[in-house]
């Protein structure tokens, strides 16, 4: 919320109706939990219940290093799909980003 009220002026906030975050797999964010904490937070600081939290779990990328492909990991398997190197290269997965925010028009 901090960041969107340093984003956005008080007119703007009060138009708002949606927040749309990603959340990566590797975040170390549980979606559920944030979303209780989200509840929590709009009971101690009213003005922001009526704004709904929308999140997206987004998956794990990797890139390889040495062939330079693009691979979706699944089951915590960070081998690159072309070449079957193991690779570290994260370019997706870690993230926690608002994604979009909805106003009332």
């Amino acid at each position: 919320m901090r960041t969107l009220e340093m984003e956005f002026e008080q007119e703007q906030l009060k138009q708002m109706k949606a927040i749309h975050l990603k959340v990566g797999i590797l975040s170390n964010i549980e979606p559920r939990l944030l979303q209780n904490a989200y509840v929590a937070y709009n009971q101690a600081n009213p003005g922001y219940e009526r704004v709904g939290l929308h999140i997206e779990s987004v998956d794990i990328k990797v890139k390889c290093e040495v062939c330079t492909h693009v691979t979706h990991v699944k089951n915590y398997r960070f081998l690159c799909e072309n070449c079957g190197r193991p690779t570290k290269n994260i370019i997706q997965g870690e993230e926690m980003l608002i994604h979009k925010v909805e106003f009332e028009d």
